[in-house]
């Protein structure tokens, strides 16, 4: 049985505990929380229908101090779900421990974060792994593999989109998300997901041009970026957090190939639909498990040494997406475009 402490009890931290009682083999024996309210709280956030059961059961021990759960041992993976600036430290704490680690996505805040996370999990040879969870949504699993497959010929031009409203986390918008020197603002803490998947598909880009609109605080609300992968495909992205607390989340897809078109909508009834030139449209069947339950299943074939029939997700997959979205951040700021070059660098 696979003994699992999970780090940040909020509103991911809830899901990811959802995700871990249906997992096989695996078993929460431990939450850590400095807040120990929002162990019996039903934390708001912004997707709607994910599981947020808050109950733990008897032979959960809850800790306060990271340190003191680590120390206690009788763990075998450390899942955190903590503020974006807490990663580095407890990544790093709990891989030193001898726990294979989940975190919440992004990575961190800067690629030289990235890597030093990167070196601690080689050094203690434990699996690490970041939670780009896009990548397990069964309709965007279907979309790449349909993608990949090259059924339906070459990709004349995508574009992704990601609304949302600024999520709740805390109450009278006292938000962590909102200081962009913790969260990395919009492009590193949503924005991420779709470049994450874009990058999944076709590689970092040649260069990237994004535009962003910025509300009275400074706060970035609205980005949209072109990747140019020096050919004639066009692909587009918008994220945003201007969306009414009405419409408060939504996320799709739309792929041009030569012989057919996909549309991928988060608020249709059809998840995924296929419209091949001259044939009717058609519905793809999708796995049933969400996509927090297919990454906490293939997080959890991963430490038990079984190798999956594809590689869906590296932790240096997330540090491809951070070195893209900074990238994005840098041309808004500058209103120009911005080279990708080499590992991590990047040039106006």
């Amino acid at each position: 049985m696979t003994r699992v402490a999970i780090v940040g009890y909020g509103f991911m931290g809830k899901t990811h505990c959802a995700a871990w009682r249906k997992c096989k083999g695996a078993k929460v024996v431990a939450v850590c929380d400095v807040n120990l309210a929002q162990l019996r709280a039903t934390s708001k956030g912004n997707v709607p229908g994910v599981d947020q059961t808050s109950t733990l059961g008897p032979d959960v021990r809850v800790w306060q101090n990271v340190a003191e759960m680590l120390a206690a041992g009788g763990l075998d993976v450390v899942d955190i779900t903590l503020p974006t600036p807490l990663h580095e430290e407890v990544v790093l704490q709990a891989l030193a421990a001898g726990c294979h680690v989940l975190c919440e996505k992004p990575m961190a805040l800067s690629l030289k974060a990235c890597d030093r996370m990167l070196a601690a999990a080689e050094k203690a040879q434990r699996v690490f792994l970041v939670a780009q969870c896009v990548r397990f949504f069964p309709a965007y699993l279907k979309l790449a593999e349909i993608v990949r497959s090259g059924v339906y010929g070459q990709v004349i031009a995508a574009d992704f989109a990601r609304f949302m409203s600024i999520p709740a986390w805390s109450p009278k918008g006292a938000c962590w998300l909102l200081d962009e020197a913790k969260s990395g603002g919009l492009y590193v803490d949503a924005h991420v997901h779709d470049s994450d998947f874009i990058a999944s598909l076709w590689g970092l880009p040649a260069r990237v041009t994004s535009r962003a609109a910025v509300d009275a605080r400074g706060f970035t609300v609205h980005t949209s970026t072109t990747y140019d992968y020096g050919d004639n495909r066009i692909i587009t992205s918008d994220c945003s957090y201007a969306a009414s607390d009405a419409l408060c989340f939504d996320a799709s897809a739309k792929v041009f190939l030569e012989k057919a078109t996909i549309y991928l909508g988060g608020k249709g009834e059809t998840p995924l639909c296929v419209y091949p030139q001259g044939k009717k449209p058609f519905a793809p069947k999708l796995p049933a498990a969400s996509g927090y339950e297919a990454e906490i299943a293939y997080f959890h074939d991963l430490v038990r040494g079984r190798r999956p029939k594809r590689e869906l997700l590296t932790a240096r997959d997330a540090r491809r997406a951070l070195q893209l979205v900074l990238a994005e951040r840098k041309s808004a700021q500058t209103k120009r475009p911005v080279r990708l070059v080499g590992s991590g660098r990047f040039a106006v």
